[in-house]
C-alpha cells in the first residue's frame, strides 16, 4: 500500500506539474489503455478549460463509455454494470480527471471520453477519447540478470512487470533464497511497472540450475519467467578413473575429471610431487604390484584443487612368503600368501588335503592357519592359488622326540667332556709334584738326613725335616696314589735308594 500512495502521489504531481497553462478547451489522456481482466486499470487524465480569469469552485466531471454514463457523482446517473466499479482518482480542482475501474470485465473494452461541467460552461473531450484493451493474461515478467556470476560473491537480480493497477500490486516470488525489495513507478498509456530486487551469494549448485521471478495478480493469473544461472567456481570433486583392475606388466590408462566453471585443465603429479604429464588422461606402462600411487590437479581461473592419491588395482599370482613355517607344542602349520585377488589355499598331505583352520587377511596378505592333530605328517604343502595363478611351498614340521634325544646326547658329551677335562688337569699336576720329588733325591745335598730319635728328641724345633730311612719315609704324593683316569702304576713308585 505504501508503494502504491508513493507512486500514485509521485503521478498526480507530474499531472499537475504537466497541466496546460492556456484558456483552451484540451485535455491529455493516453489513445489507449491496457487492463488485466479481473484487475483494476487506471485512465491517467488531464484537462484544461478557459478561465477567462475567473475562479471556479463547482466542477462536475463525467465519464462516458458509448454514451453511456460509466461515472457521475450522483451515482444513480452511472449504468449498473459500473456502480461501485468507477472512482475518480483525480481533483476536478486541479485539473485532474484520472478514472479507475475495478474489477475489469472483458465487456468494458471500448472507447470512453471525458466531460467536464463548470457552471455554465460545459465540455466534452471527443477528441481525447481513450480505448480500454482487457486481456486475459499478464505480461511475462522480465529478469535481469549477469550472464556469469562468480560462486562465493554476492550479487543481485531483478524481475519487473508491467500492471495497470496501481491499487492492487500483482506479487513478485523469487524462488531462490535472499534479500527482497520492490518498488512501483508509472510508465506511459497507463501502465505501472513494479520492480523487485533479489540479493543473494550464489554457489557452484546454482550453476545451470534456472532462476525464476513469478508474478501473481488478482483473480488467481499467475506468470513465472526463468533465466538460467551461470556461475563461476573452481575445480570440486577431483576424481581419478582407469580401467582397472589390471593384469601385472600390462598397461592401464587413467581419466581425471571435476566438476568446474570454466572447464579446468588436468595435471598427474607422482608421490614425490613432480609433474608425470599434462592432459584429463595418462597411460601408465607396465604396471605391477609396486606401481606408487599417483595424484591428478585440476584447475582454472578460480581456483584448483587435487584428487585423492590413486592407487591401481594390479592383479597378480600368489607370491609364499619365506616367513611360512610351522611348530610344534602344540603343531600349527603358517602359510602367509601375497596375492590379488585373495587366494584359496589347499593344505596337501600324503592322507588328503585339508582346509585351513583359520584365515586372516590384511590387505593383500593373508595367513592361512592349519592346526595340527595326532599323526600330523612330518611335511606338509601349502598350495595357493588365484585367477592369476598359483604356487606351493613345503613346509617341514619339527619332530619332538628327535629333539629330546639329541639335546640327551648333547648333554651326555658334554658331561663326558667335562671329566676329561678334569683328568687331563689332575694328571699334569700329578705329574709336576712327582718330578719336583725326584729332582730332590737327585740331590742329595740339598737333603736334611736326621735320626727318628733325634727327631723325637729334637720334636717342635724344626719343620723343615725329611727322614731318609726305607722303612719309615713317607713320600707325600699329593693324592696321586689313587691313579686317576688310567695312570700307569710304575709312574707312580718312586725309588729309595
Amino acid at each position: 500500500m505504501v508503494v502504491f500512495l508513493n507512486s500514485f502521489f509521485a503521478f498526480v504531481f507530474y499531472l499537475r506539474a504537466s497541466s496546460a497553462s492556456d484558456n483552451s478547451w484540451n485535455a491529455e489522456i493516453p489513445k489507449s489503455v491496457v487492463g488485466l481482466s479481473g484487475s483494476c486499470v487506471v485512465i491517467p487524465c488531464k484537462f484544461n478549460y478557459p478561465s477567462e480569469g475567473k475562479t471556479y469552485n463547482k466542477f462536475t466531471g463525467i465519464w462516458y463509455k458509448d454514451g453511456s454514463v460509466i461515472y457521475h457523482k450522483e451515482t444513480s446517473e452511472i449504468i449498473e454494470n459500473f456502480k461501485s466499479r468507477s472512482t475518480l482518482l483525480g481533483d476536478l480542482h486541479h485539473k485532474n480527471c484520472t478514472l479507475k475501474i475495478n474489477s475489469l470485465y472483458p465487456s468494458d473494452a471500448g472507447s470512453y471520453m471525458f466531460r467536464i461541467e463548470i457552471k455554465d460552461s460545459k465540455y466534452s473531450y471527443q477528441d481525447n477519447k481513450v480505448s480500454i484493451t482487457v486481456k486475459d493474461s499478464p505480461e511475462q515478467p522480465i529478469i535481469s540478470v549477469d550472464e556469469e556470476v562468480m560462486s562465493q560473491k554476492e550479487m543481485t537480480a531483478t524481475c519487473i512487470v508491467s500492471h495497470s493497477c496501481p491499487s492492487d500490486l500483482p506479487k513478485l516470488t523469487w524462488n531462490h533464497n535472499g534479500m527482497h525489495t520492490s518498488h512501483s513507478q508509472p510508465q506511459d498509456h497507463g501502465q505501472w511497472r513494479l520492480t523487485s530486487s533479489l540479493t543473494f551469494t550464489p554457489s557452484r549448485e546454482d550453476h545451470n540450475k534456472p532462476l525464476n521471478c513469478s508474478a501473481d495478480f488478482t483473480g488467481g493469473k499467475k506468470v513465472t519467467s526463468s533465466k538460467t544461472l551461470k556461475v563461476k567456481y573452481p575445480p570440486y570433486n577431483v576424481n581419478v578413473k582407469s580401467n582397472s583392475p589390471v593384469k601385472e606388466n600390462t598397461s592401464v590408462e587413467l581419466n581425471c575429471s571435476c566438476d568446474s566453471n570454466p572447464p579446468a585443465s588436468f595435471q598427474w603429479i607422482s608421490l614425490n610431487g613432480s609433474v608425470l604429464a599434462n592432459g584429463p588422461n595418462y597411460k601408465l606402462i607396465h604396471v605391477s604390484r609396486y606401481t606408487e600411487a599417483i595424484s591428478c590437479t585440476a584447475s582454472n581461473t578460480e581456483g584448483k584443487n587435487n584428487s585423492s592419491p590413486q592407487k591401481i588395482n594390479v592383479l597378480y599370482p600368489p607370491e609364499i612368503k619365506n616367513e611360512s613355517s610351522c611348530k610344534t607344542e602344540p603343531t600349527i602349520c603358517v602359510c602367509i600368501v601375497d596375492s590379488n585377488p585373495p587366494s584359496e589355499v589347499k593344505w596337501l598331505a600324503p592322507t588328503g588335503a585339508f582346509p585351513s583352520s583359520s584365515v586372516e587377511q590384511n590387505g593383500f596378505l593373508t595367513n592361512f592357519t592349519l592346526q595340527g592333530w595326532e599323526g600330523f605328517p612330518d611335511a606338509i604343502h601349502c598350495f595357493a592359488s588365484n585367477s592369476e595363478g598359483n604356487s606351493v611351498i613345503t613346509l617341514q614340521v619339527p619332530n619332538h622326540r628327535m629333539i629330546i634325544y639329541i639335546a640327551l646326547a648333547t648333554a651326555a658329551v658334554l658331561v663326558i667332556l667335562v671329566v676329561i677335562s678334569v683328568c687331563v688337569a689332575k694328571r699334569h699336576w700329578c705329574k709336576a709334584q712327582e718330578q719336583h720329588l725326584i729332582d730332590m733325591k737327585a740331590d742329595p745335598n740339598e737333603m736334611k738326613i736326621t735320626p727318628k730319635s733325634g727327631l723325637e728328641s729334637n720334636e717342635g724345633k724344626s719343620n723343615d725335616i725329611y727322614i731318609n730311612n726305607q722303612d719309615d719315609l713317607d713320600y707325600e704324593n699329593w693324592g696321586c696314589d689313587d691313579l686317576p683316569c688310567g695312570q700307569d702304576e710304575d709312574e707312580a713308585v718312586y725309588a729309595n735308594t
